[in-house]
């Protein structure tokens, strides 16, 4: 057998030598580039990202020249200064720093990055003022500062980027007025404002991106009313309105009069609104409307105009203290979900969904829940999956039976009684769907074995 192996014919030694060869020359041409920075950090070679989120850095590590164009996640540590010419010897086009200690950056802590970088994340820092070197950044495109103590933002820095800067995210509750400098971004079509506590914008304050702006995010401020000037902004496509406590559904609706007729998207989070705003007259294109942690206790007629859009499939409330499901959403004859969560549901009537037609998915779980009409899903042909789960439901209830395209219920952590005096009636059920869930009196038996086993039994 040795002797066999080592008589291996010369031309194949020859093209097993040359295959060798070319592996190795191909393997050496495309070599990874070397990882910028030392351990703890990590670099995808691939992709040319280097990882060092929340490594406990209290100082930016030594950086080695490598080639490429390279991404760096540096966030979540406590870096306090970026010093000159630190990413020199790297081409750097998205650079996220935010959640560190940074109060100082060099003038020329960028050099080098000047044509490449693109999108810069420094929020939550320390700085004071908006840093020179930003300002040399010819290329960037997205800059995120809000949670610094800035005052204003710098004119001379904000002027350097008139021609390329596109989306900012900015404020903090040490900007004690609007920055006018912000008009010189001609080029602006997303404004996310953070922690600003006046109550007013100047009424121009949105004339200078009237054609461009899409995105527009109010977080956290202390806004009592909106410009008027966002009216002129008729290609807003997104909005988010969150944690602005002083800002009502009555001052959004008197501040939005015109309607966005490009309006696609729309969320409304822990804003403390008791009712949505009306200023959807407009909207016909509106896909999607989110609603999370707001004390609603019930919607205007006047909240969604009938067909408002062929376009809007879903909608979510959550954390509402809505007690029934509001008439006004029947308008939304294009639903095919609804989901009313989290709130206070504590009975569903036979008109609440009787003209939503196209439903095929509800989400009623954890709700006070008691009581179903027996006729509350008669017009609901489409209605294939309910979740009733975490309810005070202590039935099946017979309103189920109607929804005759019923594959899916849900009926987990609810106080389920099995026996046949409660539950028997399923036996006339023709096709009987699968039920999650369990029995309250039968040690946590599962609801659908029950049915199974024992309803056929049942008188």
């Amino acid at each position: 057998m040795a002797e066999y192996v080592h008589q291996i014919p010369k031309s194949r030694f020859l093209l097993f030598t040359t295959v060798c060869i070319q592996t190795v020359l191909t393997l050496t041409t495309h070599a990874l580039p070397d990882c910028p920075l030392p351990l703890p950090c990590e670099c995808n070679g691939n992709q040319q990202i280097v990882y060092c989120s929340n490594k406990t850095l209290s100082e930016l590590p030594p950086i080695q020249k490598s080639e490429g164009k390279w991404t760096f996640y540096l966030d979540d540590n406590g870096i306090k200064v970026i010093p000159d010419n630190y990413f020199s010897g790297v081409e750097v086009n998205f650079l996220s720093l935010e959640n560190n200690d940074i109060h100082t950056v060099g003038d020329n802590a960028f050099q080098g990055s000047e044509d490449s970088l693109n999108y810069l994340h420094l929020e939550n820092n320390s700085l004071t003022e908006l840093p020179n070197a930003i300002g040399k950044l010819r290329q960037l495109t997205a800059v995120s500062i809000q949670g610094n103590p800035m005052v204003d933002l710098t004119e001379t820095v904000i002027r350097n980027l008139t021609s390329c800067l596109q989306l900012i995210s900015f404020g903090s509750k040490s900007m004690t007025k609007w920055p006018n400098n912000i008009n010189l971004l001609v080029n602006i079509f997303s404004i996310d404002l953070y922690d600003v506590q006046y109550p007013e914008l100047p009424e121009d304050a949105f004339s200078t991106f009237k054609d461009n702006l899409v995105f527009l995010n109010l977080y956290n401020t202390g806004l009592t009313k909106l410009p008027s000037s966002i009216n002129d902004c008729q290609n807003m496509s997104s909005m988010i309105f969150q944690e602005n406590k002083k800002l009502s559904a009555n001052s959004i609706t008197k501040s939005i009069t015109r309607g966005f007729p490009f309006l696609t998207s729309i969320t409304f989070q822990d804003n403390g609104l008791t009712t949505l705003p009306s200023i959807f007259s407009k909207s016909t294109r509106i896909r999607r409307i989110i609603v999370r942690d707001e004390p609603i206790v019930y919607l205007r007629d006047d909240t969604f105009p009938l067909h408002l859009s062929k376009y809007l499939h879903y909608l979510p409330l959550s954390g509402t203290r809505l007690t029934s499901i509001p008439s006004v959403l029947s308008n939304l004859d294009s639903l095919t979900g609804l989901s009313i969560t989290n709130s206070q549901i504590q009975e569903i009537q036979d008109g609440d969904c009787s003209r939503l037609f196209n439903l095929g998915v509800l989400f009623l779980g954890y709700n006070p829940l008691s009581q179903i009409s027996e006729n509350a899903f008669l017009n609901n042909k489409q209605l294939g999956s309910i979740a009733l789960d975490h309810t005070n439901l202590t039935t099946v209830p017979k309103a189920l039976m109607k929804a005759l395209s019923l594959q899916t219920v849900d009926m987990t952590s609810c106080p389920v009684e099995c026996s046949c005096k409660n539950i028997g009636w399923i036996k006339s059920w023709k096709s009987i769907p699968t039920f999650y869930g369990s029995c309250y009196n039968l040690n946590g038996t599962s609801l659908m074995i029950y049915i199974t086993d024992q309803i056929p039994k049942c008188p």
